[in-house]
């Protein structure tokens, strides 16, 4: 576990029931800024590993680049595309198709947060009366957002794991962007090794009582109780 003045935080990163683990993570500060980022290479796509490394490379040496000059929801912007570029370029190059998620954030510190997600990778603002989290771009986000599948339906449909956003395999990205109020709350980045099988209330009871490198062995147990056999990666930063 890491601490800065008013935050601790901690990473970690299991294989699962994967011959590898195509996750990656960053966990550091830049500039007096907290940043955090979860990628989850692709399943099925060609060097899905090399592709989440890409992007976590592409995010930090942004935010080292550009903080605290830029804006942090601006550096954002500009770290992945970088990412994009650079996987897009990898692809054309070795006639692959490797793609990744990723979702990061930025933190100042009072609390202020700047989420930048791409794919099903998310990023949690947990307080003990609510759970908020970044959106997916997935298929199965869609049916929710219309209100055909409520979340917890989400969570067993068998098109879950169908993208409608990834870094990597083509020339533009659509990136989503949110800034919140993270004072007083517990931030948790996740590959979707863990929050397709572990509801959200769970996510916050565990982090809740448990300081953040305990809370990440938890949260890797109880996504392995629940059934997943992804890779699982998560990061918990508390105050």
């Amino acid at each position: 576990m890491k601490e800065r003045p008013g935050l601790r935080y901690a990473a970690a990163s299991d294989i699962g029931g994967r011959q590898q683990n195509e996750d990656a993570f960053f966990a550091d500060e830049a500039a007096g800024y907290s940043v955090f980022a979860v990628a989850d290479g692709l399943g099925g796509h060609a060097r899905g590993d090399v592709a989440s490394k890409m992007a976590i490379r592409a995010l930090e040496e942004t935010a080292r680049e550009c903080l605290p000059g830029l804006k942090p929801a601006r550096v954002l912007e500009l770290a992945f595309n970088r990412a994009n570029a650079r996987i897009y370029t990898y692809n054309q190059e070795n006639r692959l198709n490797a793609g990744t998620t990723l979702s990061a954030a930025i933190v100042d510190g009072s609390g202020g947060c700047w989420i930048g997600t791409v794919g099903d990778s998310r990023t949690h603002v947990i307080r003990s009366s609510s759970v908020w989290h970044t959106r997916d771009q997935s298929y199965v986000q869609g049916l929710v957002d219309a209100g055909v599948l409520s979340p917890v339906e989400a969570m067993l449909h068998p098109k879950k794991n169908i993208l409608t956003g990834a870094l990597g395999l083509s020339a533009g990205v659509q990136v989503d962007l949110d800034a919140v109020d993270a004072a007083g709350a517990v931030l948790v980045l996740s590959s979707d090794g863990l929050h397709d099988c572990v509801p959200a209330d769970a996510i916050r009871d565990i982090v809740l009582a448990d300081e953040p490198d305990a809370a990440c062995r938890r949260l890797i147990d109880a996504a392995k109780d629940a059934g997943s056999t992804d890779n699982i990666t998560v990061i918990v930063a508390r105050g």
